[in-house]
C-alpha cells in the first residue's frame, strides 16, 4: 500500500518509523504535496530485508527515477539501508530524529527519556519495556508507551484530528521482530561498513531535545566520510512535524531542500 500526495512526477518519498509506526509520517507528506508529488509507503513485512526489498517495489511502481528520502526515526535508518542496497534510487537522505548508530549511546536515550517523566511514569516505562520483551500483547504494549511517549520524547507535542485519522493501528509484530534485527545491526557494529557505503548527500534534521543523542548520530558519518549537513532544531523534540513551536519552520525547511 503507498498514500500518493499531490501531482506526478513524485519526487519525495517519506517513510515511516517504528518499526510499525503506520502512517505516522503522514503529516509530512500531506504537507509537502502543496509544492511537490510525495509517496508514502505503508509497510508490512516482518525483517529487514523484507522492508528494504517492499519499499523498492512501492516506489517503483510510480517511477524509476531517484527520490529525496525522508526518514523518521527507525525510517532514518531504513532509508539509509536502502541507499547503501540501491544506491541509484536515492537522490539524497533526509534523516529526522535518527536514532544512534553506536550501542555507546543507547543508555542516554532511557536516562533522558525518563528525566521528563515523572517517578511512577519512569516505573511504569520500564514495565511496559518489560512486557513487550516478554512478548505481551505487543500492540496494546505499544499504545501505552506511546501515551508516555508523547511526554518524554517532545517538547511541547501537537496532534490535529487530521493527523489522528492518518496513523493506522501500530503493528506490534513488526515493531518486535524488525526492531530485533535492528539493534543487532548496532550491536554488531555493522553501521560502520554500511555507512561507509552511502553514496548520496544526507540531511541530519534533530530536535535540540530529542532524547537520542545526535553525536550518536554525525560522529559515525564524519568518520565514514559522509557529505552531511546538520541542522538542529531549538525547542523540539524527537518529532519535528508534531512540535507547536518548531512544526512549520520545519516544514519550510524540507521544502527549501527538495524544492
Amino acid at each position: 500500500m503507498v498514500r500518493k500526495y499531490g501531482r506526478e512526477p513524485y519526487r519525495v518519498v517519506v517513510v515511516h518509523g517504528g518499526p510499525g509506526a503506520l502512517g505516522d509520517v503522514a503529516a509530512i507528506a500531506r504537507n509537502l504535496s502543496s509544492s511537490v508529488g510525495v509517496l508514502e509507503p505503508i509497510q508490512s513485512k516482518y525483517t529487514v530485508d523484507g522492508l528494504i526489498k517492499e519499499l523498492k517495489e512501492q516506489v517503483e511502481t510510480y517511477t524509476n527515477e531517484p527520490l529525496f528520502f525522508v526518514g523518521h526515526s527507525w525510517g532514518a535508518w531504513l532509508a539509509l539501508l536502502f541507499a547503501v542496497r540501491y544506491p541509484g534510487k536515492v537522490k539524497q537522505l533526509i534523516l529526522v530524529g535518527c536514532a544512534p548508530f553506536e550501542e555507546e549511546y543507547v543508555s542516554l536515550i532511557s536516562e533522558r527519556r525518563k528525566k521528563k517523566l515523572s517517578e511512577e511514569e519512569g516505573a511504569y516505562w520500564d514495565l511496559l519495556v518489560g512486557k513487550l520483551e516478554r512478548g505481551y500483547n505487543r500492540d496494546d504494549v505499544l499504545m501505552e508507551l506511546e501515551r508516555l511517549v508523547v511526554k518524554s520524547d517532545h517538547y511541547r507535542f501537537r496532534e490535529t484530528e487530521e493527523d489522528k485519522r492518518d496513523i493506522l493501528p501500530v503493528d506490534g509484530k513488526m515493531y518486535s521482530s524488525v526492531w530485533r534485527e535492528a539493534e543487532k545491526i548496532r550491536k554488531d557494529g555493522r553501521w560502520k561498513n554500511l555507512l561507509s557505503r552511502v553514496r548520496c548527500p544526507v540531511y541530519v534534521i534533530h530536535g535540540e531535545m530529542d532524547p537520542h543523542p545526535l553525536e550518536g548520530v554525525i560522529e559515525p558519518l564524519f568518520r565514514a566520510n559522509i557529505k552531511f549537513r546538520k541542522i538542529v532544531l531549538p525547542r523540539c523534540g524527537h518529532s519535528p512535524f508534531k512540535e507547536e513551536e518548531v512544526c512549520e519552520s520545519f516544514y519550510d525547511l524540507l521544502k527549501s531542500i527538495v524544492l
